[in-house]
């Protein structure tokens, strides 16, 4: 397996260090402002084009289908990272370039001019990809990439994670119950959603700001390649000669896919049970239980690992969407299973980002290489492009089954077609996490893997040599 990379901290010792608590505030807020913007564009982005841009769903569905080709820049994002080089770190420093344009993008995201039908999809389009791919990309690859360099201490990278999770359920609490209200109260319409998200876009440039200013990058990468990046042709195969980074990518995957149907819930509303307006609450609802089960993670997984807490909260996961297919569903039914399904997330969300990080040492003690920036990339771009390929599903399938925007009635096949995003396709990506946790077996290595790497940085720092 030959010797490993070194971790140091500025003095040049090898070590695993505590993360003060205002450290870990400021971390968080990072993401409080990424998910000012991100969660109610993909929550809303379908409903928004069909319903109030009056754009067809297939052609939503088409367009941000063709988006997600653009998402390789996120593991180039990441490259560049790892070939970046400033007196404020290798990650941190994109957040203070990137705040102001990602919350400009943001401003002219929900935003449908009068003009033609197909000068809306091209406004689309352009706008779309400006906010999540242009800005939003150079935004969220440096700041997740920015954990492992806070330090090495696994348990400090769960608290870390859990900070920063919590707190973009803090974005995501406020935006599902301001979005709808604040569009009212901005006038309604089109210009109601952009004047909102003119605001997010505001609160999201300043969180990123704080975010860049509380922070510290501590560790960086010497031995091998200390004075120069890895080259690509080591550094990507590298990411899929890692079986952990590729399980917990494919677990990124189908969580993601399983975010972007949460427009379901809005449709369902809609048009079952005629409660819209309880969009935002029924969410609401279940962010607050993904973070009452999130402030124990650290606990229970300090105690019986990330693995068996994910399998654990899977199982009432599927427990509360299984409930969702009692017939006739009332919204009290709906919230609860909607509450359980969060009460199971929190294990899930609270621990992936540190769970990326574990299988970067992973990476390091077996094949003696570190790519963080790319696999944070690449990481990045799976997440993304399994929200958009989820939302263009659901713009395709209620396509297929006839859904018109903007009509106060659907058929009985479009009615058919929002069940299956609301119902089945859910169920389906939690079943298929299952199978990939089931597999993951990385906590059970990794104090051993720990502990080798922690014997070879000490003697790499006290010999001065070369790992």
């Amino acid at each position: 397996m030959g010797k490993s990379t070194v971790a140091t901290n500025a003095s040049g010792l090898a070590e695993s260090g505590k993360v003060k608590l205002s450290e870990k505030i400021a971390y968080g807020i990072g993401n409080f402002g990424e998910q000012m913007v991100f969660n109610p564009a993909t929550t809303f982005m379908v409903f928004f084009y069909t319903d109030v841009a009056g754009i067809a769903p297939a052609t939503v569905g088409t367009l941000l289908f063709a988006s997600q080709f653009l998402g390789v820049l996120n593991p180039v994002m990441g490259a560049i990272v790892d070939r970046t080089n400033t007196r404020f770190g290798k990650a941190r420093p994109w957040l203070l370039w990137m705040a102001v344009p990602f919350g400009i993008a943001a401003a002219l995201l929900f935003r449908s001019p009068d003009i033609s039908y197909a000068g809306k999809v091209i406004f689309a389009v352009i706008t779309y990809n400006l906010a999540f791919t242009l800005f939003y990309t150079p935004v969220d690859v440096p700041y997740a990439t920015m954990l492992p360099f806070m330090t090495t201490n696994q348990h400090e990278r769960t608290s870390l994670s859990v900070f920063r999770m919590s707190f973009a359920f803090g974005g995501v609490l406020l935006t599902f119950v301001l979005t709808m209200p604040l569009v009212k109260f901005f006038g309604g319409g089109a210009p109601g959603w952009g004047r909102a998200f003119m605001l997010f876009g505001a609160i999201a440039t300043a969180s990123l700001l704080f975010c860049f200013a509380g922070t510290r990058e501590r560790f960086h990468v010497t031995g091998r390649w200390a004075k120069s990046a890895v080259p690509l042709k080591v550094a990507v195969p590298g990411l899929f000669r890692n079986k952990y980074l590729v399980l917990i990518g494919a677990l990124h995957m189908l969580t993601f896919l399983g975010l972007g149907l949460w427009v379901a819930n809005l449709y369902y509303l809609r048009y079952f049970l005629h409660k819209a307006s309880l969009f935002g609450p029924l969410m609401a609802a279940q962010t607050v239980a993904e973070m009452v089960t999130m402030v124990f993670t650290p606990a229970i997984t300090r105690r019986y690992g990330k693995r068996n807490a994910i399998l654990a909260g899977l199982a009432v996961t599927i427990a509360g969407q299984l409930l969702l297919f009692i017939t006739p569903l009332t919204f009290t039914l709906l919230a609860v299973g909607t509450v359980i399904k969060g009460l199971g997330a929190g294990p899930l969300v609270g621990t992936s980002f540190a769970m990326v990080a574990d299988t970067l040492e992973y990476g390091d003690w077996k094949l003696n290489l570190r790519n963080d920036g790319l696999a944070f990339g690449a990481m990045s771009l799976v997440m993304k492009s399994s929200i958009g390929f989820s939302n263009a599903m659901v713009g395709w399938i209620l396509g297929l089954g006839g859904y018109i925007g903007k009509a106060t009635v659907q058929t009985a096949s479009a009615l058919e077609s929002i069940k299956i995003v609301f119902l089945y396709m859910p169920l389906l990506f939690f079943g298929l996490s299952v199978v990939v946790m089931l597999v993951y077996d990385l906590d059970k290595r990794y104090p051993a893997i720990e502990a080798d790497l922690r014997e070879r940085r000490a003697a790499a720092a006290a010999t001065g040599e070369e790992p």
